[in-house]
């Protein structure tokens, strides 16, 4: 098996840019018995945000998958969590990185609070895929130029 690609932890937690950003309130619903938020949750902030961003560099994912020729589905993820998010607290979702690789997009992201605490991190790694033989495939040409205009960088460019 291949090594993953991976964001490092401290990147993630010192990261200065930002590509995309969002409020989003620790709902009821989010938290478990012990009134902190359920782990799976952040995972969907995560992804959550990675949709907005999609939408704002212009990919219509739903055009994408209506179409049935391409997809991104997940290939790995992981979360670290770095403090409490309990019901009711304020928070903001980033995505602070993007990474094309040949075949894959490797998204890290961080929760933090209004006060730039950084609360969770974690990233991402979503496989193309040719929906028809669900082998890999390179990312197409407009979709991978639509991420590089929001920030995305290619891996291992230079």
């Amino acid at each position: 098996m291949s090594e993953r690609p991976r964001l490092s932890s401290e990147d993630l937690v010192h990261a200065q840019s930002v590509l995309h950003a969002e409020d989003r309130p620790v709902r009821f619903q989010d938290v478990d018995a012990a009134g902190i938020i359920y782990f799976a949750r952040v995972l969907e902030y995560f992804h959550d945000a990675f949709l907005s961003l999609l939408r704002r560099a212009g990919v219509d994912l739903a055009a994408v998958l209506k179409e049935g020729k391409w997809g991104m589905p997940l290939g790995h993820a992981e979360a670290d969590y770095l403090g409490p998010m309990r019901f009711g607290d304020d928070v903001v979702v980033e995505i602070v990185r993007l990474e094309l690789g040949e075949r894959s997009l490797s998204v890290g992201a961080r929760v933090r609070s209004p006060e730039g605490r950084v609360l969770a991190i974690g990233q991402a790694v979503h496989v193309c895929i040719d929906r028809q033989t669900f082998r890999s495939r390179a990312l197409p040409d407009e979709t991978a130029a639509a991420l590089k205009a929001v920030g995305a960088q290619v891996r291992g460019a230079g």
